[in-house]
C-alpha cells in the first residue's frame, strides 16, 4: 500500500480512519498495549515505537513529531535508555535509536527476571528479620471483622484471584466482558478455574457467542448476554466468602486496572444473586 508524502509527514499514530496508514496504526497500538505488559509505560512504549518505525531521531524532532511536552520527552529517551532498549548516539545534536524489537523484547524481559530475583532475595530477609520481633497484638474474642483491599495493575490483581481460585472449595463465578476474559485467558486463570475443584461458571457480557479462545471449554459453563450495553461490569466470586469487584476492568490498559478485594458476605451475597439472575435470564454460548 503507497502512502502519499502529506501522509508520512503527519506519521502513523495521528493516521486517521481513512487514511492508508490506518491499519498500521491499529497494529502499532496493539503493540504499544503489549509492550505495556512488559513494563513500559504508555508514552515509554509509544516513543520507541516511533524511533523503530521511523529511525534514529534527535529529542526534537521526537517533540515535533509526537506532539509530546518536551522535558517529558527528554526524562523518557534517558528512561528507555536506562532500560536498555534505546541507544544514543555521541554526535551534536544527540540522535536516539530504537533496539530491534527482539532484542528489546529480551531485555525488557531479563529486567523483569532479574526484579523478580532481587525480590525473592528481599523476602528471605525480611521474613527473617520480621521473625526476630515479638508479636505485641493482645488476642481477644473481638468477632470477625470484612476486610477490604484495594490493589491496582493485573499483577496483583490476577495474583489474587488465582489465589482465590486456589482456596475454592465449591464454587467460583466470573461475570465480565469479553476483553476481561480474554485477559483472563491469557493470565491462565481460565485454565485454573475449570482445572479446580470447585464448580466455575462464566458469564460473558455483553457478547453474542463464546470467544474462540474458550473452544476447549465445557459450553454448559459459559453463557453469553447480548446486551448493547456498558462492557464495564466484572467481578469474580469464590464460595460465598470472597468477592474481586473491578472498579476499572478491561476496558483500561492493565497498568490501570483497578479492583476491590473483600471477605464481605454483604457485598458477596447482592453480587451472588445478580450472577444467578443473569445466568437464568443469559442465553447459551452455542
Amino acid at each position: 500500500m503507497k502512502q502519499t508524502d502529506s501522509e508520512l509527514q503527519i506519521g502513523v499514530f495521528a493516521a486517521g480512519s481513512g487514511s492508508n496508514l490506518y491499519e498500521y496504526k491499529v497494529k502499532l497500538e496493539r503493540i504499544k498495549s503489549e509492550l505495556v505488559k512488559f513494563g513500559l509505560t504508555q508514552n515509554q512504549a509509544k516513543i520507541y515505537i516511533y524511533l523503530g518505525k521511523y529511525g534514529s531521531k534527535t529529542a526534537p524532532e521526537v517533540v515535533k513529531s509526537l506532539g509530546m511536552p518536551r522535558t517529558e520527552t527528554y526524562f523518557i529517551l534517558n528512561t528507555l535508555q536506562n532500560k536498555g532498549v534505546v541507544t544514543a548516539e555521541l554526535s551534536s545534536p544527540t540522535r536516539y535509536t530504537a533496539l530491534p524489537i527482539e532484542k528489546a523484547m529480551a531485555t525488557l524481559i531479563n529486567t523483569e527476571k532479574e526484579n523478580l530475583e532481587i525480590l525473592a532475595k528481599q523476602e528471605k530477609n525480611i521474613t527473617q528479620l520480621w521473625g526476630e520481633v515479638p508479636t505485641f497484638a493482645i488476642e481477644t474474642a473481638e468477632i470477625k471483622q470484612d476486610k477490604l483491599q484495594t490493589m491496582e495493575g493485573t499483577g496483583q490483581i490476577y495474583s489474587k484471584i488465582k489465589e482465590m481460585i486456589r482456596n475454592a472449595r465449591e464454587q467460583i463465578t466470573v461475570y465480565g466482558s469479553e476483553k476481561d476474559i480474554s485477559r483472563f485467558y491469557h493470565a491462565e486463570i481460565i485454565e485454573m478455574m475449570f482445572n479446580s475443584l470447585a464448580d466455575a461458571r462464566i458469564i460473558i457480557s455483553p457478547a453474542m457467542r463464546m470467544p474462540e479462545i474458550l473452544n476447549g471449554v465445557d459450553k454448559n459453563k459459559v453463557r453469553v448476554i447480548p446486551d448493547k450495553g456498558t462492557n464495564n461490569q466484572c467481578f469474580i466470586i469464590k464460595d460465598d466468602d470472597e468477592v474481586m469487584l473491578f472498579l476499572r476492568n478491561a476496558t483500561h490498559p492493565s497498568h490501570s486496572v483497578f479492583a476491590m478485594w473483600s471477605n464481605s458476605k454483604s457485598l458477596n451475597e447482592p453480587l451472588r444473586r445478580l450472577f444467578e439472575y443473569s445466568w437464568e435470564g443469559s442465553q447459551s454460548s452455542y
